[in-house]
C-alpha cells in the first residue's frame, strides 16, 4: 500500500514538472502540463511579435490535432501527443494582445512527454 502511494506521488510530481520550450522555424512557444485531483491540462503560451486582437486568431481544437494561426501565420499545426478534450479547451489573449495562451483539457490524466506527436 505504501509503495503504491509513493508511486502515485511520483507520477503526480512528474505531471507537474514545469514549463518546456517548443516550436521551430522561429515560431516559439512554451508549454506546461499540470495535474490536480485526477485531471490534467496543458497550457501553451505563444509570445507574439506584435499585439493582435481576437479577430486575428484562429485556433482549431481536435481530439488528436491542433492548429493555431495568428494574423495569417501558422504558429502550430500537427497531431497532439495524446487525446484532447475539445469541450474543455479554450484560448485567450493576454498582455494587451502580445501573448496567446491555449488551455488544453486532456481526456486522460497521463504524462505528456511532448506537445506534438513525434
Amino acid at each position: 500500500m505504501r509503495r503504491q502511494a509513493q508511486a502515485n506521488q511520483a507520477a503526480q510530481a512528474e505531471k507537474n514538472s514545469g514549463e518546456a520550450d517548443g516550436g521551430a522555424d522561429g515560431k516559439a512557444y512554451k508549454w506546461e502540463q499540470t495535474s490536480k485531483y485526477g485531471e490534467s491540462e496543458i497550457i501553451v503560451r505563444f509570445p507574439l511579435k506584435t499585439p493582435v486582437t481576437k479577430k486575428d486568431v484562429k485556433v482549431t481544437f481536435k481530439a488528436k490535432a491542433l492548429l493555431v494561426v495568428v494574423a495569417g501565420e501558422e504558429l502550430l499545426s500537427g497531431a497532439t501527443f495524446g487525446t484532447v478534450s475539445v469541450d474543455d479547451s479554450t484560448w485567450c489573449l493576454v498582455e494587451k494582445g502580445s501573448e496567446l495562451q491555449l488551455l488544453l483539457g486532456l481526456a486522460l490524466d497521463e504524462k505528456w512527454t511532448s506537445l506534438l506527436a513525434a
